[in-house]
């Protein structure tokens, strides 16, 4: 994981605010839901997929297959934006 974003909670507000080099390629701070902020604060922790998956089944209404696959998508979709 990059250690180039850090992820605030504003007024209610998630955002992942880009450092260093970071910032130049990203030129705006990025805002996430809850679910996402969840989950980023567990893969800073290196948490693996599977048990972050798991997390997700306690603490929302989700499927343990439904958790895998939305969290396999979310990091997936962060690894294309070069964010992890």
């Amino acid at each position: 994981m990059k250690n180039n974003f850090l992820l605030r909670e504003i007024a209610g507000e998630f955002l992942l605010i880009p450092l260093g080099d970071s910032s130049k390629q990203f030129n705006s701070i990025i805002t996430m839901n809850e679910t996402g902020a969840f989950i980023w604060r567990l893969l800073e922790n290196g948490m693996p997929v599977q048990e972050i998956a798991e997390a997700l089944t306690k603490d929302y209404d989700v499927s343990l297959d439904k958790a895998v696959s939305d969290t396999d998508k979310f990091i997936n979709d962060l690894k294309k934006k070069s964010i992890l």
